[in-house]
């Protein structure tokens, strides 16, 4: 008989089993990415991820007969305490074997680790919070997760009810063919918006990256404030974004929109990356760091993600509001056309969100992938 055993992460080496859990599970799945085990690390160490400034979290590792099978995290954060529901705790990093036993298990541990801290719900999966991967994909299986999304086996769905989980929320990844035309509804506000608006679009500078990116969360924090599962980021969590905008990205990532000179929309587009790193098996050692240097230099992706876009909301619902949306996504498409870019995900976009849904619908954008957040109160 076999045994299975579920244990909190404690060593370096339990880590290392942590990140290494998906590889075996995924090795028949052709549109699977490996993270960058690197980048894995850091975003679980409390040393190096701002998160843990105003969270907790727990790893465990189902390990059967001495090979490890399963992972889970379990996560409070204090910020989601104060700005979201009370009492609501977090999971994510799930990953498990064909068992009902270790999924079973692991889920147990979970909710244990967050019943001791006072929790009353469960909900998540979140790696870790919710800027970073969200939501189990139960739709859209077909083509190989964006950078920095998330991509699972079908069969977890299944385990996350087994369990208990039920449906919270719904966020879709929609997908838009950018070497087709807009729809002629598209062009003609287009070229109204081009005729009589006072609106200015710029990338940011590069020079000023800690203090331009501080304005498009300003920005973001309050358009977004009154959204499901919104929390505001903190200075080191800003600060950690722009150094990664700094390293891995160039200034045209970033498009602010201007009104006589006061800042009242932005969007983010960042090359796809998971296009240069697919074939690293997450291992940037021992050459590994050196090819993908070269690829973000000197090669270009054929896709591209929105991850962050938003308008400052006294312009939201507004005609305004519609021209300064559809001017920036012009702006990016043009850019990204003229690199060959012929693809591009915007993700992720609440169900519940129907005024960006429609302003991507209008342009022409399709769902085609769609997470879940599931959520289990904890008796």
């Amino acid at each position: 008989m076999s045994t299975l055993v579920v244990r909190r992460v404690n060593s370096s080496r339990d880590i290392d089993s942590f990140i290494r859990v998906p590889a075996e599970l995924y090795d028949h799945d052709p549109h699977w990415v490996a993270p960058l085990h690197s980048e894995v690390r850091a975003r679980l160490s409390p040393q190096r991820n701002p998160y843990f400034q105003h969270a907790q979290a727990a790893m465990f590792l189902a390990v059967r007969d001495g090979k490890a099978v399963g992972r889970i995290t379990a996560q409070c954060c204090e910020l989601a305490q104060k700005y979201q529901r009370p009492g609501d705790g977090h999971f994510g990093f799930y990953e498990c074997e064909a068992s009902q036993e270790t999924s079973a298990a692991l889920f147990s541990a979970a909710l244990q680790w967050l019943k001791e801290l006072g929790m009353k719900r469960m909900t998540g999966p979140f790696s870790l919070s919710i800027h970073q991967e969200a939501g189990l994909l139960v739709d859209g299986f077909h083509r190989p997760p964006f950078v920095f999304m998330g991509h699972n086996l079908p069969r977890y769905q299944q385990d996350f009810l087994a369990s208990g989980l039920t449906k919270e929320i719904d966020l879709f990844a929609y997908h838009l063919d950018i070497s087709k035309p807009y729809p002629e509804r598209i062009n003609r506000i287009l070229a109204l918006t081009n005729r009589d608006s006072n609106i200015n679009l710029r990338n940011v500078n590069k020079r000023r990256i800690r203090q331009e990116i501080g304005l498009l969360l300003e920005i973001f924090n309050e358009a977004w404030e009154d959204n499901w599962g919104h929390v505001p980021m903190t200075d080191a969590e800003v600060g950690d974004l722009a150094n990664l905008v700094k390293r891995l990205f160039t200034e045209d990532a970033i498009l602010l929109a201007e009104i006589d000179g006061f800042v009242v929309g932005f969007i983010v587009v960042i090359p796809n990356l998971n296009e240069l790193t697919r074939d690293l098996k997450g291992r940037l050692m021992p050459l590994g760091w050196l090819k993908l240097l070269y690829r973000i230099q000197f090669t270009t992706t054929g896709s591209v993600r929105v991850p962050l876009m938003g308008i400052r909301k006294q312009f939201q619902n507004t005609r305004t509001g519609a021209a300064i949306a559809f001017s920036m996504i012009d702006r990016c498409r043009q850019a990204c056309l003229a690199k060959g870019v012929k693809h591009c995900e915007m993700s992720w976009i609440l169900e519940s969100n129907t005024a960006m849904r429609g302003i991507l619908e209008a342009s022409g954008s399709q769902i085609y992938k769609t997470y879940r957040i599931y959520s289990k109160a904890l008796a």
